[in-house]
Order: C-alpha cells, then sequence, then structure tokens
C-alpha cells in the first residue's frame, strides 16, 4: 500500500491589502504581497495608506477658520473637497515613486489613500473591498506599546480577512 501525505494547498490569494507607511516592514510586506500574488491570474494588490487629516467638518475647524479670518459663517465645501482631492493626490505620488523599485512593472497594483485611524482604517477597506487577504509589517514598538496594542494585532482581532504579518 502506497500512501502519500499531500500537503496542504496553499491558498491562492487575488485582491491582497497591503497597508502602507513607507517603512521597511511595509516594504517587506509589499515584498510578500507581491510573491503571493506571482503566478495567480488577474491578481490584485492594493496599497493602503492610511492618513490622519483634520476634520473640515469638526465645529473647532469651522470655529477656529471663522476666528482667523480664512472663511466666513459659511465653509466653502467646495474649496474643501478640492484642498482633499489634493492631499489625496499628492500622498498617492508619493506612494507610488516609493514602491516602483519594489513592484517594477508588476501589473495589478492600486494604491490608496484613506482618512482614519489605521487599525479602523485598514479592516474597514478590506471588508468593503473583499479582500483575500491582508500582508502587513510588523513594528516592534517596545514593551509600552506592546501593552497598548499595536496595529497588527487590532487588525488581527477585528477582521475576518486571513492576515500575513511580516517582519
Amino acid at each position: 500500500m502506497n500512501t502519500r501525505i499531500r500537503a496542504k494547498e496553499v491558498p491562492m490569494y487575488k485582491k491582497i491589502l497591503v497597508p502602507y507607511d513607507k517603512s521597511e516592514p511595509a516594504k517587506n510586506a509589499l515584498a510578500a504581497a507581491l510573491d503571493l500574488a506571482a503566478g495567480v491570474p488577474d491578481a490584485q494588490i492594493t496599497v493602503l495608506s492610511v492618513v490622519d487629516w483634520h476634520d473640515f467638518n469638526a465645529e473647532t475647524f469651522k470655529i477656529a477658520s471663522r476666528m482667523s479670518g480664512v472663511m466666513g459663517d459659511s465653509m466653502d465645501m467646495d474649496v474643501i473637497n478640492q484642498v482633499e482631492s489634493e492631499a489625496i493626490k499628492a500622498d498617492t505620488d508619493a506612494i507610488a515613486e516609493n514602491i516602483a523599485p519594489l513592484v517594477g512593472d508588476a501589473e495589478g497594483i492600486a494604491i490608496a489613500v484613506v482618512n482614519g485611524s489605521p487599525h479602523d482604517s485598514i479592516t474597514a477597506y478590506a471588508d468593503e473591498g473583499a479582500s483575500d487577504c491582508i500582508v502587513m509589517g510588523h513594528r516592534g514598538l517596545g514593551a509600552v506599546r506592546g501593552m497598548l496594542g499595536s496595529v497588527c494585532y487590532s487588525v488581527l482581532h477585528k477582521t475576518n480577512v486571513p492576515v500575513l504579518i511580516v517582519k
């Protein structure tokens, strides 16, 4: 009797999300995501930048802008949307330039920029975009930050999407 033990098949991930902050661990995570996507037909890697912009709709911003004379009693939402669009474009361009040496001429790479807290934004983006896998860099943040909880730890506990943490 010839019995063979089959290794569990490695899952093929088509929609991979890579949170990216330009750090070395994030670059390592992007390299790992590129390896995961290699040979997978129609694989899509989304490089996600999470930024924390000021909330232009916050009451404190409105009061401060009126007091400084920058804006009158009403906020010009078109101007605010234009500022936000310019900030998104600038961040997208900076990320594209930063990842260019890593991705080369790889296809299926998209860049997304969202505003918010990293752990909530990563989890929400993965869920809304139906990501198959999140590949993220691990950061050694020391004992104090470790006790408070890292972004990796938070994402691991908030999502049902498989998470690969890369050092």
